[in-house]
């Protein structure tokens, strides 16, 4: 499933798509203009739900599942009233960023990890 949102560190329109994985949740940012791949990070569906839900003043960081030949990942959920701010971090220090709607996103992971 696919959410439009905005990068609050460029300002680029971005698109988040959210997926199904073996151990959990692959979350992915790219470009919306030119569909260039800005981060892609693999969470436990439960750790990110309860994050989004409970949110914690100032933010949480959920670390991404290990991927064989990956480096570290680590995702930070900030949720403001009704907007997620979603930043994924790399060992290598490269990042990615995305706001979206906290509706839109929990509709979205609703829909990829509820059975049926």
């Amino acid at each position: 499933m696919k959410i439009y949102g905005v990068s609050q560190s460029s300002g680029v329109e971005r698109q988040l798509k959210i997926e199904k994985g073996i151990e959990g949740v692959v979350l992915t940012l790219t470009d919306h203009v030119g569909g260039k791949e800005k981060g892609r990070i693999f969470v436990r569906g439960d750790e990110f739900a309860t994050a989004l839900v409970e949110p914690i003043p100032g933010g949480s960081t959920v670390e991404g599942i290990a991927q064989a030949q990956g480096e570290k990942t680590l995702l930070t959920i900030e949720v403001k009233r009704n907007e997620v701010l979603l930043t994924i971090r790399t060992e290598a220090g490269e990042v990615g960023d995305v706001a979206v709607g906290l509706d839109d996103l929990q509709d979205a992971l609703e829909g990829v990890i509820s059975p049926g």
